[in-house]
């Protein structure tokens, strides 16, 4: 689907199939079901037509195709992964740099199709509240805020991994109009996106259920982090600003969530201090370490998702009995559960983990439990994807050899965190460092907090503790501290290519990122490093039948070699 005719059918695809799948537990959100074979001038008159647009957006953001690309375009190029034990043509191609405008994965027609619903919902939310006296101006409001959090998440998504992309605000609702749009710049995007969060960032609402302080534990942070809050929309915004390099702005936000989750932690959660939220530098954390074993906080992140420290995940439910799955998870990482020879279509690259636990690697301390809990390893070769695909990581920390454990996935309900709170905390880190040294030792504290929980700080014989005196001397020191942390912390996540194209973005110099993610090939190391080198190349060529139907679209100039089958000689 491209952005000429993106058919919303008549009323805005009467929004979806079904019932959308965002698990949350507000009934009267829940219930609410499409309406079917009525004409657009009757639909949009109530309260419920809103609110099933909605569940649409979250719906299409829960499809296969959209959280598949989410995952890939910001991993798979990246030095986290190579090719596992499956067969898949286009991925293997991605894997080598060998990326051709046939290549489904560069299919970003999803995403326009969210962009379009949350468009029409924007378009039409105003019309209702004017209707419908059930429909609250603030009601209305959070909506709007919600609709476009997600198109603006597709968004940025979007520039990321393609750079210049066709930009609009108007809906396409049926077939009459002609939706050919040229590409917009980069940066001409993403401070439209900016512009466009910051005008409804307080509009969403702060939670949806607070938590029950007299429970031990209830159904609220599923509820506040399923759907978009006011935090998630700072969130965003923090690491929009991190990218245009507006370090002040990207600090304001981070400073909002942490202050959010400090708040939360004291008023409402300080009964858990003793089972598995810590204070870490001022920051509350999951444990790691629950009496003698490791791998709590990443059973409650990743096993159970929708945690303490989560701020917004994609969040997928089987009691809902319905088809979306997050098959990226269960297709492309370890299928512990799957006998065949077919256990993930990728895997982690052997460095990383190669040597654990007896020494520590170039990236990870042997004593850091996100090695054991994001890599697993099986036999003396082979090196899949733990992250997401364990429900549960079990870390006997009481012996030498360590002897990690998993309970593995057997079901496609991985949730897709978008954002956590240790995510904000280094992007906060990631700003005050290109703020200067006068703020190097604040970055260095929020990089230690991470740092202290994954190895365990505060049990006896835990990993080695980060020291600032070893980072202080120098920035390029310190941002390749933080660098690092993230790549740690948010391995598999969607986030390392990201992360190394903003740097060298930043930078001017695509040279460290060619040097990078060359490590992982075999072949052709000099001419993928060539390539690379042109810093169009950092981006991914639109897709070919993209250029067929919109003419205002010009292929990438690192693709524009000929036809297909020139490129594949090259």
């Amino acid at each position: 689907m491209t952005i000429k005719n993106i058919k919303h059918y008549l009323l805005g695809v009467a929004v979806s199939t079904g019932m959308a799948t965002v698990a949350v537990s507000c009934s009267d959100f829940l219930d609410v079901l499409p309406l079917n074979d009525v004409v657009l001038e009757n639909y949009w008159t109530k309260k419920s037509d809103v609110t099933s647009v909605l569940m649409g957006c979250y719906e299409s953001m829960q499809s296969s195709d959209c959280v598949t690309r989410m995952g890939l375009w910001g991993e798979v190029r990246s030095d986290n992964m190579k090719m596992g034990t499956a067969s898949d043509q286009n991925l293997e191609q991605m894997v080598k740099e060998n990326i051709l405008p046939s290549n489904t994965y560069c299919n970003w027609a999803v995403f326009y199709q969210t962009i379009n619903r949350c468009n029409i919902l924007i378009h039409y939310a105003p019309e209702v509240q004017e209707l419908d006296p059930n429909y609250t101006l603030s009601e209305m409001k959070a909506n709007i805020a919600e609709a476009t959090f997600i198109r603006s998440l597709c968004y940025f998504h979007l520039i990321r991994a393609f750079r210049d992309v066709p930009f609009t605000r108007e809906p396409s609702i049926d077939d009459t109009k002609e939706y050919r749009v040229p590409a917009d710049s980069f940066s001409v995007v993403l401070n439209n996106i900016i512009a466009d969060m910051e005008a409804v960032k307080d509009d969403a609402q702060l939670y949806f259920r607070k938590p029950n302080p007299d429970k031990q534990k209830d159904d609220a942070e599923v509820d506040n982090t399923a759907r978009v809050t006011r935090p998630a929309m700072y969130a965003l915004l923090a690491d929009l600003y991190l990218w245009k390099g507006d370090w002040q702005r990207c600090v304001d936000c981070c400073d909002y969530v942490i202050k959010f989750k400090q708040d939360e932690f004291d008023k409402l959660l300080k009964r858990r201090l003793q089972n598995d939220v810590f204070i870490f530098n001022d920051i509350p954390l999951l444990m790691e370490k629950i009496e003698n074993t490791s791998g709590n906080a990443y059973n409650e992140i990743f096993g159970k998702g929708n945690s303490f420290e989560s701020i917004f995940e994609i969040t997928y439910d089987e009691r809902l009995n319905n088809n979306n799955q997050n098959s990226y998870v269960s297709n492309h990482y370890y299928n512990g559960s799957n006998s065949s020879s077919s256990n993930g279509r990728l895997a982690a690259v052997d460095e990383f983990y190669e040597g654990l636990p007896t020494n520590s690697t170039e990236l990870f301390n042997n004593k850091d439990c996100r090695a054991y809990e994001s890599i697993y390893q099986a036999g003396t070769t082979q090196f899949f994807i733990a992250k997401y695909a364990a429900t549960r990581a079990i870390l006997d920390n009481t012996r030498s050899d360590w002897q990690p454990s998993y309970n593995w996935r057997s079901d496609g309900y991985a949730h897709w965190i978008v954002y956590r709170l240790t995510d904000i905390m280094l992007m906060k880190a990631e700003a005050l460092v290109e703020q200067g040294s006068d703020h190097f030792e604040e970055a260095f504290t929020l990089v230690n907090a991470v740092s202290k929980r994954a190895v365990n700080s505060f049990a006896p014989g835990s990993g080695e503790v980060l020291k600032f005196s070893d980072y202080q001397g120098s920035k390029e020191s310190m941002q390749q501290l933080v660098m690092d942390e993230r790549h740690r912390e948010l391995m598999f996540e969607g986030k390392r290519w990201y992360d190394l194209v903003r740097m060298a973005r930043r930078t001017g110099s695509t040279k460290d990122l060619a040097k990078t993610v060359t490590k992982k090939q075999i072949t052709n190391i000099s001419g993928i490093q060539i390539r690379l080198a042109d810093d169009n190349a950092l981006y991914l060529p639109y897709y070919r039948n993209e250029l067929k139907v919109n003419p205002y679209l010009h292929q990438n100039p690192a693709y524009h070699t000929g036809d297909d089958s020139d490129l594949e000689k090259n």
